[in-house]
């Protein structure tokens, strides 16, 4: 097929929930161009001038990007999730003598809850990308590194310090507890 035309996408509703799709799934608009077999500037200009694939473009992506900030602030609470595990349950048939039969096997599954605990990083992350005066790292040069390069150090106030030392002292605690 020679050009694509937009009419196909910004009049056709399974086209725009395809490009809303592939905001969603993360795809740059490089990597949709490609897919429609358009330039990406081709459709940048789309964009500019017809509203249905500017937005189903930019629904995509906002709602992809909720997705992974609701995520990260999961990561960063911790959660419970229900697994479904899959065992072997085995049989054992006795006949009215009190003799052993025989034997059945069949696989069963339970859910169980199992429990995500907090992720450091994405603590840090996100407090760091969402009160940014007072989660932030400063790097002050200073000297006395090998070879002459500037070593940083990094400055936090209080809390910050305060909620990293305990986190710290939480894993410690865990690691001994699994140790034992």
């Amino acid at each position: 097929m020679a050009r694509q035309r937009w009419q196909e996408w910004a009049e056709n509703e399974e086209n725009l929930s395809v490009l809303a799709a592939w905001a969603r799934a993360g795809q740059t608009d490089e990597e949709i161009a490609k897919a429609i077999g358009i330039s990406r500037s081709t459709l940048s200009e789309w964009k500019k001038k017809h509203e249905p694939i500017r937005k189903a473009l930019s629904t995509g992506k906002d709602f992809a990007n909720r997705l992974v900030e609701n995520s990260l602030f999961k990561m960063s609470l911790g959660f419970h999730v229900t697994v479904k595990k899959v065992f072997k349950v085995k049989t054992v048939e006795f006949g009215p003598d009190g003799k052993r039969k025989g034997e059945k096997e069949e696989l069963q599954t339970a859910e169980e809850t199992e429990y995500i605990k907090p992720d450091t990083r994405a603590i840090m992350f996100y407090l760091k990308n969402k009160m940014p005066n007072e989660y932030r790292e400063k790097l002050l040069p200073s000297e006395g590194g090998e070879d002459g390069e500037n070593v940083g150090m990094v400055i936090m106030n209080e809390a910050m310090a305060g909620q990293i030392k305990k986190l710290m002292e939480k894993e410690k605690e865990k690691q001994n507890a699994e140790q034992r």
